[in-house]
Protein backbone atom coordinates (compact mmCIF):
# COMPACT_ATOMS: atom_id res chain seq x y z
CA UNK A 1 0.00 0.00 0.00
CA UNK A 2 1.28 3.23 -1.10
CA UNK A 3 2.02 6.47 1.31
CA UNK A 4 -0.89 8.58 0.69
CA UNK A 5 -3.47 5.42 0.48
CA UNK A 6 -2.06 4.14 3.88
CA UNK A 7 -2.06 7.45 5.36
CA UNK A 8 -6.05 7.71 3.80
CA UNK A 9 -7.25 4.45 5.27
CA UNK A 10 -5.66 5.09 8.75
CA UNK A 11 -7.32 6.55 11.95
CA UNK A 12 -4.55 9.89 11.48
CA UNK A 13 -7.34 10.75 8.56
CA UNK A 14 -10.13 9.55 9.71
CA UNK A 15 -11.02 9.98 12.49
CA UNK A 16 -8.73 12.21 13.72
CA UNK A 17 -7.79 14.94 11.55
CA UNK A 18 -12.05 14.85 10.32
CA UNK A 19 -12.54 15.83 14.21
CA UNK A 20 -9.99 18.57 14.04
CA UNK A 21 -11.59 19.89 10.78
CA UNK A 22 -14.98 19.92 12.22
CA UNK A 23 -13.65 21.49 15.67
CA UNK A 24 -12.31 24.22 14.04
CA UNK A 25 -15.03 24.49 11.23
CA UNK A 26 -17.33 25.22 14.57
CA UNK A 27 -14.96 27.40 16.14
CA UNK A 28 -14.18 29.64 13.13
CA UNK A 29 -18.15 29.95 12.50
CA UNK A 30 -18.82 30.94 16.05
CA UNK A 31 -16.10 34.06 15.91
CA UNK A 32 -17.83 35.60 13.06
CA UNK A 33 -19.18 38.67 14.46
CA UNK A 34 -22.76 39.60 13.14
CA UNK A 35 -23.89 36.02 12.86
CA UNK A 36 -27.30 35.54 13.93
CA UNK A 37 -27.94 33.05 16.78
CA UNK A 38 -30.22 30.53 14.73
CA UNK A 39 -27.67 29.91 12.20
CA UNK A 40 -24.60 29.85 15.34
CA UNK A 41 -27.11 26.60 16.43
CA UNK A 42 -27.34 25.55 13.44
CA UNK A 43 -23.22 25.51 12.91
CA UNK A 44 -22.94 24.10 16.74
CA UNK A 45 -25.56 20.92 15.46
CA UNK A 46 -23.88 20.76 12.16
CA UNK A 47 -20.52 20.15 14.29
CA UNK A 48 -22.23 17.23 16.42
CA UNK A 49 -23.22 15.28 13.26
CA UNK A 50 -19.25 16.02 12.05
CA UNK A 51 -17.91 14.52 14.99
CA UNK A 52 -20.37 11.68 14.90
CA UNK A 53 -19.82 10.68 11.42
CA UNK A 54 -16.09 10.68 11.78
CA UNK A 55 -16.13 8.34 14.96
CA UNK A 56 -18.74 6.01 13.56
CA UNK A 57 -17.84 5.69 10.09
CA UNK A 58 -14.37 5.22 10.45
CA UNK A 59 -13.01 1.05 9.95
CA UNK A 60 -11.99 1.22 13.33
CA UNK A 61 -14.83 2.87 15.77
CA UNK A 62 -13.01 3.67 18.91
CA UNK A 63 -14.84 2.37 21.67
CA UNK A 64 -16.79 0.05 19.54
CA UNK A 65 -14.51 -1.97 17.23
CA UNK A 66 -14.61 -2.79 13.94
CA UNK A 67 -18.56 -3.11 13.40
CA UNK A 68 -20.24 -5.78 11.68
CA UNK A 69 -21.70 -4.96 7.79
CA UNK A 70 -24.90 -5.69 8.95
CA UNK A 71 -24.63 -2.38 11.40
CA UNK A 72 -22.19 -0.75 9.55
CA UNK A 73 -23.70 0.09 6.22
CA UNK A 74 -27.09 1.23 7.79
CA UNK A 75 -25.11 3.82 9.81
CA UNK A 76 -22.68 5.06 6.78
CA UNK A 77 -25.97 5.35 4.46
CA UNK A 78 -27.10 7.19 7.23
CA UNK A 79 -24.44 10.24 7.41
CA UNK A 80 -24.11 10.20 3.99
CA UNK A 81 -27.79 11.54 3.60
CA UNK A 82 -27.63 13.13 6.82
CA UNK A 83 -24.51 14.91 5.17
CA UNK A 84 -26.04 16.12 2.05
CA UNK A 85 -29.48 17.39 4.10
CA UNK A 86 -27.58 19.45 6.16
CA UNK A 87 -27.11 21.34 2.79
CA UNK A 88 -29.87 20.43 1.73
CA UNK A 89 -31.87 22.09 4.36
CA UNK A 90 -29.90 25.24 4.73
CA UNK A 91 -31.22 26.15 1.12
CA UNK A 92 -34.73 25.95 2.03
CA UNK A 93 -33.97 27.54 5.58
CA UNK A 94 -31.88 30.07 5.38
CA UNK A 95 -33.46 33.75 4.98
CA UNK A 96 -32.10 36.56 2.94
CA UNK A 97 -31.23 38.21 6.59
CA UNK A 98 -29.16 35.39 7.43
CA UNK A 99 -31.31 33.71 9.65
CA UNK A 100 -31.99 29.53 9.91
CA UNK A 101 -35.82 29.27 9.84
CA UNK A 102 -36.88 25.48 8.93
CA UNK A 103 -40.47 25.08 7.70
CA UNK A 104 -42.07 21.98 7.54
CA UNK A 105 -42.79 22.38 3.71
CA UNK A 106 -38.66 22.84 3.46
CA UNK A 107 -38.00 20.42 5.41
CA UNK A 108 -40.22 18.04 3.31
CA UNK A 109 -38.50 19.13 0.09
CA UNK A 110 -34.90 18.77 1.46
CA UNK A 111 -35.77 15.06 2.66
CA UNK A 112 -37.00 14.68 -0.92
CA UNK A 113 -34.11 16.28 -2.65
CA UNK A 114 -31.80 13.95 -0.36
CA UNK A 115 -32.99 10.16 -1.67
CA UNK A 116 -32.33 12.12 -5.49
CA UNK A 117 -28.72 11.11 -5.55
CA UNK A 118 -28.75 8.06 -3.68
CA UNK A 119 -31.93 6.70 -5.59
CA UNK A 120 -30.42 7.93 -9.33
CA UNK A 121 -26.88 6.46 -8.54
CA UNK A 122 -27.99 2.95 -7.76
CA UNK A 123 -29.94 3.27 -11.04
CA UNK A 124 -26.99 4.53 -12.80
CA UNK A 125 -24.59 2.14 -11.80
CA UNK A 126 -26.08 -1.33 -13.97
CA UNK A 127 -25.23 0.45 -16.92
CA UNK A 128 -22.08 0.98 -16.29
CA UNK A 129 -19.70 -1.34 -18.52
CA UNK A 130 -17.75 -3.86 -16.64
CA UNK A 131 -17.68 -5.14 -12.63
CA UNK A 132 -17.74 -1.53 -11.33
CA UNK A 133 -16.78 -1.77 -7.48
CA UNK A 134 -17.61 0.99 -4.55
CA UNK A 135 -15.45 3.74 -6.04
CA UNK A 136 -16.98 4.06 -9.38
CA UNK A 137 -20.19 4.14 -7.00
CA UNK A 138 -18.24 6.92 -4.87
CA UNK A 139 -18.00 8.47 -8.77
CA UNK A 140 -21.09 8.10 -10.23
CA UNK A 141 -22.63 9.79 -6.54
CA UNK A 142 -20.27 12.69 -6.29
CA UNK A 143 -21.26 13.81 -10.16
CA UNK A 144 -24.85 13.22 -9.81
CA UNK A 145 -24.61 15.67 -6.27
CA UNK A 146 -22.37 17.75 -8.23
CA UNK A 147 -24.81 18.28 -11.53
CA UNK A 148 -27.84 18.41 -8.32
CA UNK A 149 -25.73 21.25 -6.80
CA UNK A 150 -25.73 23.14 -10.08
CA UNK A 151 -29.32 22.47 -10.82
CA UNK A 152 -30.34 23.88 -7.23
CA UNK A 153 -28.12 27.18 -7.80
CA UNK A 154 -30.39 28.07 -11.17
CA UNK A 155 -33.85 26.49 -9.84
CA UNK A 156 -33.77 26.74 -5.94
CA UNK A 157 -35.58 29.55 -4.91
CA UNK A 158 -32.87 30.06 -1.81
CA UNK A 159 -30.26 30.93 -3.60
CA UNK A 160 -32.07 33.47 -5.47
CA UNK A 161 -33.60 34.91 -1.98
CA UNK A 162 -30.73 34.90 -0.29
CA UNK A 163 -27.08 35.79 -2.38
CA UNK A 164 -25.08 34.23 0.93
CA UNK A 165 -26.62 31.00 -0.16
CA UNK A 166 -25.53 30.74 -3.51
CA UNK A 167 -21.67 31.12 -1.75
CA UNK A 168 -22.78 27.59 -0.01
CA UNK A 169 -23.76 26.28 -3.05
CA UNK A 170 -20.29 27.00 -5.09
CA UNK A 171 -18.61 25.73 -2.03
CA UNK A 172 -20.77 22.82 -2.72
CA UNK A 173 -19.23 22.47 -5.75
CA UNK A 174 -15.45 23.13 -4.87
CA UNK A 175 -15.42 19.55 -2.72
CA UNK A 176 -18.10 17.19 -5.02
CA UNK A 177 -15.36 18.24 -7.56
CA UNK A 178 -12.35 17.71 -5.94
CA UNK A 179 -14.13 14.12 -4.75
CA UNK A 180 -15.35 13.36 -8.26
CA UNK A 181 -11.44 14.20 -9.50
CA UNK A 182 -9.29 12.54 -7.02
CA UNK A 183 -11.46 9.31 -7.72
CA UNK A 184 -11.31 9.74 -11.48
CA UNK A 185 -7.66 9.82 -10.88
CA UNK A 186 -7.66 6.98 -8.83
CA UNK A 187 -9.56 5.11 -11.55
CA UNK A 188 -8.10 5.85 -14.49
CA UNK A 189 -4.52 5.98 -13.12
CA UNK A 190 -4.45 4.24 -9.86
CA UNK A 191 -1.96 6.98 -8.89
CA UNK A 192 -0.88 7.24 -4.90
CA UNK A 193 -1.96 10.97 -5.02
CA UNK A 194 -5.50 10.29 -6.09
CA UNK A 195 -5.74 9.64 -2.02
CA UNK A 196 -4.03 12.52 -0.82
CA UNK A 197 -6.24 14.90 -3.03
CA UNK A 198 -9.08 13.04 -1.64
CA UNK A 199 -8.07 14.09 2.21
CA UNK A 200 -8.98 17.90 0.62
CA UNK A 201 -12.83 17.28 0.10
CA UNK A 202 -12.77 15.30 3.48
CA UNK A 203 -11.46 18.06 5.04
CA UNK A 204 -13.72 20.78 3.31
CA UNK A 205 -17.22 18.53 3.98
CA UNK A 206 -16.51 17.76 7.79
CA UNK A 207 -15.25 21.53 8.94
CA UNK A 208 -15.13 23.37 5.78
CA UNK A 209 -18.76 23.72 5.34
CA UNK A 210 -19.78 24.53 8.66
CA UNK A 211 -16.83 27.72 8.58
CA UNK A 212 -18.43 28.90 5.04
CA UNK A 213 -21.93 28.65 6.13
CA UNK A 214 -20.93 30.70 9.18
CA UNK A 215 -18.77 33.04 7.56
CA UNK A 216 -21.23 33.02 4.67
CA UNK A 217 -23.97 34.22 6.80
CA UNK A 218 -22.29 36.49 8.65
CA UNK A 219 -21.37 38.72 5.24
CA UNK A 220 -24.92 38.35 3.78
Amino acid sequence: MESFEAFYQSPLQHPWLLWLAALVGVAFCLRQRGLHVSLRRYAVALGVLSLADAWLSADHVYGLGTLADPVRSPIQLFFILAGDLRFLLLLGAGTADGRFEPRLRGVMVALGLSLVVPITSQLVMPLVPGEPGARMLFLVYELLFFGLTVALLALHPGPRRAPWLRRVCHFVLLYYGLWAGADALILGTGLDAGFALRVVPNVLYYGGLIAVIGWAGARR
